[in-house]
């Protein structure tokens, strides 16, 4: 063999789970190109970052730096961030803290850090990152249980269900055999069954069965952003198993690659090169289907492990999954509170956009709950603070009078009230000198003008602070006793 032979060594956890986390990232820039087109630094940034860490995934400092960008952009961003972004952030926050608290002397002396330090940084923020994953499907599925939500004529469920047959005919087709009630059931129960499978760790392997094709669905659906980032996570969690079948690979490819390996072509090369050509067709062509066509690789992949590690020991084996029980440091469970108080904003009154009670037809505002069993407790009051936007002599607020539900089909807007802080934020953002606004407010009927000393609501005119800018963010409140779908 020659001496310039180099042997594809088998890749370790964290630098799987850095190409998987990368390539997310990539996702959620691609859907969010208005970031990219409005010229905004940090996005370019994560942009560059993020390539580098798809490309070349075995740099520790790179991909700290990746999610630090990461954590930079999306703060930058808050709130007008969907409920993913903010998950996103949280899960970044709680790798970034871990990889500095296990190495950060290291870092700061450009010592190298050995691949079992890579190991025990995974090792230390992957619990962590799978128990809020866990808890973010719970989170959805109870937001799910009101009474809205389970009427057909309106749950986001059968509104999402329309819009995806009527704007992709060939897979709408496909689904189409099916009643919309019967995709309901189906969909309310498997959302009840992962995080089951998920929560007891016999089980955690078995989820993958349910929770892979279910999300690879809703990424052709069009939520493929979302899918990406919950299958990257599927992959933390499943990553014992995972690496033993990339073990194996790396032995297949060595075989076949040993002519070029032994020519001195270097396998960083050689892994380089190949997800550059992916990165190019996602640049050429439309960026969602060939990540999905990456997505439905990385769901065979990790499919196909879950199935091995079950032959190999047993239907309900502790093997193969992540153990809840080893965060290092401890401390990185203050990310799972955080998520857990994110997620409970509209039961204690604090914000009802970002809590992650996507597409639920959930209605905590105003006095109304429509939850089947879940308190509202109003430890805060700013989501039962509403107004009623009767006219203005500006266009932008006067469009706060209605609103579209999503997937529409006609675009049909009703009328809303606005949270009195959005309308804030609203007037912060005007600067014209006569703006005037009639509203209704805790039942009476109000005038604002700027500059007036009369202004019974003079707060109105004064800007939010900027933590409570970034925190707070409110959906419109549909009048009427129904809580049509917003995501």
């Amino acid at each position: 063999m020659s001496a310039a032979y180099r042997r594809l060594s088998p890749p370790d956890s964290l630098t799987v789970f850095s190409y998987v986390w990368a390539a997310q990232t990539l996702c959620q820039l691609a859907v969010f190109r208005s970031w990219l087109r409005e010229g905004q630094v940090t996005a370019w940034v994560l942009l560059l970052i993020a390539v580098l860490v798809l490309l070349f995934p075995g740099r520790l400092r790179l991909f700290l730096v990746m999610l630090l960008a990461s954590v930079v952009h999306y703060v930058s961003v808050w709130p007008f961030v969907s409920n993913r972004v903010l998950v996103d952030t949280i899960l970044t926050l709680t790798m970034l803290a871990g990889a500095i608290a296990l190495t950060g002397h290291r870092l700061l002396t450009r010592e190298p850090v050995t691949k079992a330090e890579w190991e025990a940084i995974f090792n230390g923020f992957a619990p962590v990152c799978c128990a809020i994953f866990i808890f973010i499907y719970y989170s959805i599925i109870i937001s799910k249980l009101n009474s809205d939500s389970f009427d057909i004529d309106i749950s986001c469920m059968s509104m999402m269900y329309g819009n995806f047959v009527s704007n992709r005919p060939v897979f709408g087709n496909l689904l189409g055999v099916f009643s919309v009630e019967f995709l309901f059931w189906l969909f309310i129960v498997i959302e009840i069954v992962i995080p089951v499978l998920l929560t007891i760790r016999r089980t955690r392997l078995l989820a993958l069965y349910f929770g892979l094709p279910f999300h690879f669905l809703l990424g052709l659906m069009g939520h493929w952003t979302f899918s990406s980032m919950v299958i990257s996570l599927y992959v933390l969690t499943a990553m014992p198993a995972i690496l033993q079948v990339l073990d194996r690979t790396c032995e297949w490819l060595e075989a076949r690659l040993r002519p070029s390996l032994d020519r001195g072509v270097s396998p960083t090369v050689l892994f380089a090169g190949a997800n550059a050509v992916l990165l190019l067709l996602a640049f050429i062509t439309e960026p969602r289907w060939v990540w999905l066509s990456w997505t439905a690789i990385l769901v065979a992949v990790a499919g196909y492990a879950a199935l091995r590690c079950h032959a190999r020991n047993g239907l309900f084996t502790t093997a193969g999954v992540v153990d809840l029980s080893t965060a290092r440091p401890p401390w990185l469970w203050i990310f799972f509170v955080v998520a857990f108080i994110n997620s409970m904003s509209p039961y204690i009154g604090f914000k009802t956009q970002t809590s992650v009670a996507m597409y639920s037809n959930m209605r905590t505002e105003g006095g109304v709950n429509n939850h089947f069993f879940m308190p509202v407790i109003p430890l805060f009051r700013f989501q039962d603070d509403l107004v009623e936007v009767i006219s203005s002599n500006h266009r932008s607020i006067d469009e706060l009078r209605k609103h579209s539900p999503l997937f529409e089909p006609d675009g049909k807007k009703y009328e809303v009230n606005v949270n009195y802080f959005e309308l804030r934020r609203a007037v912060s953002q005007i600067a014209a000198d006569d703006l005037t606004i009639t509203y209704r407010r805790n039942g009476e009927k109000r005038t604002f003008r700027r500059g007036a000393l009369d202004n019974v609501d003079r707060d109105l005119d004064t800007r939010p602070s900027l933590l409570m800018s970034k925190l707070l963010y409110f959906r419109p409140l549909f009048k009427g006793d129904k809580a049509y779908c917003l995501h």
